[in-house]
């Protein structure tokens, strides 16, 4: 009898969190408004929230970002995989601030963006190449000389304080 009770409350909860995320068709239209204006002024916060490193599984992390603002990235991002070439220490990693040298935006599909920058942070080249869907949910892979490739998941801030 405990078992299914707690079998009920467990879908029940599931439930109700299922319909908390419906939204009406202004919602939607609204969050897909903010994501074209951030893309539009190059100005947007990723707030990541799973990574999947080249070797391992998927992980889930929390208060990890990646900013583009104008000319200027900053990755405050987690690293697990190989490096090579490192400085004594491990440098700086994926917690940088540096100017994009190259940005370069696509539109493969309708519903998505596909951004690919460039940029080096004093001790290694990184290319960010990040799919930004209608609804805000992105994906970042990046790449560099000295680190295995990584995979990013998360999602595009729409709040009215998202340019903190």
């Amino acid at each position: 009898m405990k078992k299914s009770l707690t079998l009920i409350l467990a879908v029940a909860l599931t439930l109700c969190g299922c319909a908390s995320l419906r939204m009406t068709p202004e919602e939607k239209a609204a969050i897909e408004a903010k994501v074209q204006e951030n893309l539009d002024n190059r100005s947007f916060v990723i707030e990541v929230d799973q990574m999947n490193p080249l070797r391992g599984g998927t992980k889930h992390v929390n208060n990890y970002s990646l900013k583009i603002d104008g000319d200027k990235l900053v990755s405050q991002l987690p690293y697990f995989g190989q490096a090579w070439n490192l400085p004594y220490g491990g440098g700086k990693g994926m917690n940088f601030e540096s100017a994009i040298r190259d940005y370069i935006e696509t539109v493969p599909k309708a519903d998505r963006r596909e951004i690919t920058i460039t940029t080096n942070n004093g001790e290694d080249t990184f290319v960010f190449v990040i799919d930004v869907f209608t609804n805000g949910s992105t994906s970042i892979r990046v790449r560099s000389r000295n680190r295995e490739p990584i995979e990013y998941r998360g999602m595009m801030r729409t709040d009215p304080q998202s340019d903190k």
